[in-house]
């Protein structure tokens, strides 16, 4: 019993990084324990049964690579959340070095901005939970990104939207 509220902390702050609704982006973050990284996002020319998809990609330029690419499905687009718009979604994350994980996908859009994230359970060098949080300022037509996640403890970032 005494672990359901930690349980409960940790799953809300872990849904939250990009947002679940598909975007074309471009840009560059920078991490203070890892670096630069490079990171876009696309929306995918395919929606099948009037679903968006979109692919986000982050490539961290140091000596030790990593590559991570989130495969994701805009599933309920529309809902509304104490007059906040929210999408849901499923995401597939995919990461080098060998990791990939499934899970649940949610934005909360805000005045100039939006609360994302992720989960998922996957593997990675064993069992593994996936989970990211962060912030989105648009300054069309520029977005500024704040976020901490497994692989990272902040991620300040900034894209060009187009």
């Amino acid at each position: 019993m005494k672990r359901l509220p930690i349980l409960g902390l940790l799953l809300g702050l872990a849904l939250a990084q990009a947002p679940v609704y598909p975007e074309n982006t471009a840009g560059f973050g920078y991490a203070p324990d890892k670096g630069f990284y490079l990171q876009g996002s696309l929306v995918l020319p395919f929606s099948p049964l009037g679903i968006d998809t979109g692919l986000d990609l982050q490539v961290l330029l140091s000596q030790n690579p990593e590559v991570y690419a989130l495969l994701k499905a805009n599933l309920f687009p529309g809902l509304v959340l104490a007059d906040l718009y929210t999408s849901v979604g499923l995401g597939l994350d995919l990461r080098y070095p060998f990791g990939v994980h499934l899970g649940p996908l949610l934005s909360l859009e805000v005045p100039g901005g939006a609360l994302s994230g992720t989960l998922g359970l996957g593997y990675q060098g064993g069992f593994h939970l996936a989970w990211g949080v962060g912030f989105r300022l648009y300054l069309e037509p520029l977005a500024l990104e704040a976020s901490t996640s497994d692989r990272y403890p902040f991620l300040l970032s900034l894209l060009y939207l187009w």
